[in-house]
């Protein structure tokens, strides 16, 4: 059985293969669009998936859509019913695009595909839910999903076993900590469904103090169940996410082109504070429904990493899995799991352990792009020589655009579309934002060897594995001044292991160890601001050229900007 699945029309619009439980590949829209968070029918990430697997629409099975867009037009239909006049406005603008495009989703699957066969629409969360636990390693699991809203959940407690997930308890909207959450992103003048990884970031800098403040807007109860009080929100009927009441609180909102002050660092550390005791709270909660060892995360809420880290200290759950495209990209992959395992019952046999998921290019696609340019470049055929050259390079200081193998699935750079540098010089991280053109307060991430995690940082267990980038762990306190580039703020670092079956990324960190002593990377995304993470050999190269990289490795080419004019 073969499964396409899709979703579109919010953010992240994306599109996977599943082949008999199997995922054959999966890619967002925004790579081959280059429009970050691309929303629009995601025609050419289908097309791609396709031409990968060697299909034709006509061997597909079934297409499945991440979620019932009947029932959410429903629920906006309520909301405006119940927030009326102050609703018109926001609904008048929206209505166009549901009536084109929301509510016709079959009819745009099928003129854009031209597939006859049978289309499912699988509830948001359960796309979610399937994203979260079809994935991974566990026999049976409870799985928490949070966002900001699917049809009208926003928070859905599940347990899973073999092949089947079951619903345990759900918030509705307008009850949302993602929607909390972003209201605070877009207060602070970062990008909704975008910035609210600087806002974490951010958090770092700041004190708790506005925690008070936060509650007289959040009521939380026991079990992590939660209600906002909606006289300080305006995201039912307004364009806006917060209201006057809530400026009388928390003062004037930041425009994106104003400084960030100490008040919006005490905001961002209070937000996240706050979030992080509800999502403790609600992760107890379902432990005690379900009792389970292994725990199973999905939703854009679950790539909160800083708080994913304190999730073994903070809850009873002993193993923990999150896909790393857990937010609405992964949910095109979760409806396509979910609609295989229940329509077959077949046991799964299958466990993701890499999101090398995406596009590749062959070294005569690469040389043909590189010799468009007046560039200084080798070819090392021999991968050790390469890599050791490559190893030596970074050793020395020089940052390096990586691009290798087949691109990641998801929105974190995990050795195949990355910007690495010298964890062991601070200076680095001044430098790497500056070439990436952002903040300078944003951290990066470590990739480590598997086997020298535990030396490195405080995880749960020696053996701890975190492949995707989810967690965010404190570093050890004797390793810090070692590993200065990638220490934020708060000592912690967003970690990833690497091992080898992540091969030349795995032996490139390890020559690097042979030569330094330390066995980790600072790793970032191949990307400049507001752009997606580069996919094709032309956009790596001209990123390349626009900055102050110093090398690009890409295939089995290195390539230098000494000839450039």
């Amino acid at each position: 059985m073969t499964i396409l699945g899709i979703s579109a029309f919010y953010h992240d619009s994306a599109s996977a293969v599943v082949r008999n439980g199997k995922v054959i590949c999966a890619a967002e829209e925004e790579r081959f669009s280059r429009v970050k968070h691309d929303n629009q029918f995601p025609s050419q990430a289908i097309d791609f998936c396709l031409n990968t697997s060697k299909l034709s629409i006509k061997d597909i099975d079934f297409i499945t859509y991440y979620e019932k867009p009947l029932l959410k037009f429903e629920r906006i239909l309520d909301t405006f019913a119940r927030t009326y006049p102050f609703s018109f406005r926001s609904f008048a603008k929206a209505i166009p695009d549901w009536l084109v495009n929301k509510i016709k989703v079959e009819d745009t699957i099928r003129k854009k595909t031209s597939f006859k066969g049978k289309l499912l629409f699988i509830p948001h969360h359960y796309s979610h839910s399937a994203s979260a636990y079809f994935p991974s390693p566990f026999k049976r699991s409870a799985i928490l999903t949070i966002d900001g809203v699917g049809e009208y959940q926003t928070t859905s407690l599940w347990k899973a076993k073999e092949n089947y997930i079951y619903p345990c308890f759900s918030i509705d909207f307008p009850h949302s900590i993602g929607l909390f959450y972003s209201t605070f992103t877009a207060f602070l003048g970062f990008k909704v469904n975008s910035g609210e990884y600087k806002v974490m970031g951010l958090a770092a800098y700041g004190k708790p103090n506005y925690r008070e403040e936060i509650k007289k807007i959040i009521k939380i109860k026991p079990d992590g169940s939660f209600n906002l009080d909606m006289r300080f929100f305006s995201f039912q009927e307004s364009f806006q996410m917060w209201n006057r009441d809530f400026e009388k609180i928390f003062g004037k909102p930041r425009k994106p082109s104003d400084l960030i002050t100490q008040r919006h660092k005490n905001i961002a550390a209070s937000l996240q504070q706050i979030t992080e005791e509800i999502y403790f709270s609600i992760i107890n909660h379902l432990h005690s429904l379900t009792n389970e060892k292994n725990l199973c995360l999905g939703g854009g809420v679950a790539l909160n990493s800083l708080a994913n880290g304190k999730i073994y200290e903070k809850t009873a759950f002993q193993n923990i899995y999150i896909m790393g495209a857990a937010g609405d990209n992964g949910a095109a992959l979760g409806s396509a799991l979910f609609a295989y395992h229940y329509l077959t019952g077949k046991k799964r046999r299958f466990s993701l352990k890499t999101l090398e998921l995406g596009s590749s290019y062959n070294n005569e696609q690469i040389k043909k792009e590189i010799k468009k340019y007046d560039l200084n470049y080798e070819k090392i055929d021999d991968e050790d020589l390469l890599l050791m050259k490559v190893a030596k390079l970074l050793a020395r200081g020089k940052i390096i655009g990586w691009f290798q193998g087949k691109m990641e699935y998801g929105p974190r750079a995990l050795g195949s579309r990355s910007i690495l540098a010298n964890p062991q010089q601070k200076i680095m991280k001044d430098k790497v934002n500056k070439i990436k053109r952002r903040e300078q307060f944003r951290p990066f991430a470590g990739s480590v060897l598997q086997e020298k995690v535990h030396q490195y940082f405080h995880v749960p267990e020696r053996k701890h594995s975190s492949p995707f980038m989810t967690f965010v762990f404190k570093v050890k306190k004797r390793k810090k001044k070692e590993v200065s580039a990638i220490v934020h703020q708060d000592n912690t670092c967003r970690v990833q292991t690497v091992s080898k079956q992540n091969n030349r990324y795995y032996r490139l960190i390890k020559n690097f160890y042979k030569i330094t002593g330390t066995p980790c990377l600072l790793n970032t995304s191949f990307n400049l601001r507001d752009e997606p993470i580069v996919e094709n050999p032309n956009q790596a190269i001209e990123d390349f050229l626009k900055t102050s990289m110093d090398c690009l490795v890409i295939g089995d080419f290195l390539v230098s900007k000494v000839n450039h004019k």
